[in-house]
């Protein structure tokens, strides 16, 4: 006999796999930024070249938690559009730092205010809970967080295993 409480967390565990089938299918969606469209990754890669001027692809890679092989793909696309240069790190010939041109400077500023816009109309869709019920939500998804921690820990050990 299922309880009230399993119930409830049923409930959680169906809202947690909507909400990841609608962040995958806003991820998938282009973006249009002022005059340019965008991926959600390419509007992740332009954002982290703003914060951190000059970084390179390996960097932008362990920031992202994404392959150095997967960035450099994104950061060629961005290059393409105008909107990012590679420049030889002067010390190591290797590599390149990266940063914004003039036009990608432009964009990070209309994807950041339709970033807040976003944010602004969620923050007003939340208007009716209590300060106390958004940190019970916050401990909750700190909570469901540490359990994705631990799927994921556990299927790359088994993978590890069955690769070795």
């Amino acid at each position: 006999m299922e309880t009230r409480r399993t119930k409830l967390l049923n409930r959680l565990w169906d809202e947690q796999n909507i909400a990841y089938s609608l962040m995958v299918e806003y991820d998938s969606l282009p973006h249009q930024y002022g005059q340019h469209v965008l991926f959600q990754a390419e509007g992740y890669v332009i954002n982290c070249i703003a914060s951190y001027p000059g970084i390179t692809v390996t960097e932008l890679a362990g920031i992202l938690k994404k392959t150095p092989s997967a960035c450099s793909q994104i950061v060629r696309k961005l290059c393409d559009k105008g909107l990012v240069e590679q420049k030889r790190n002067v010390k190591n010939k290797r590599s390149y730092n990266l940063c914004l041109t003039e036009e990608g400077q432009k964009l990070t500023e209309s994807h950041q205010a339709f970033n807040k816009e976003c944010q602004n109309n969620t923050f007003s869709l939340l208007e009716e809970f209590s300060d106390d019920d958004l940190y019970i939500h916050i401990m909750v998804q700190k909570k469901l967080n540490e359990a994705y921690i631990e799927d994921i820990r556990r299927s790359r050990e088994i993978f590890v295993s069955k690769k070795g």
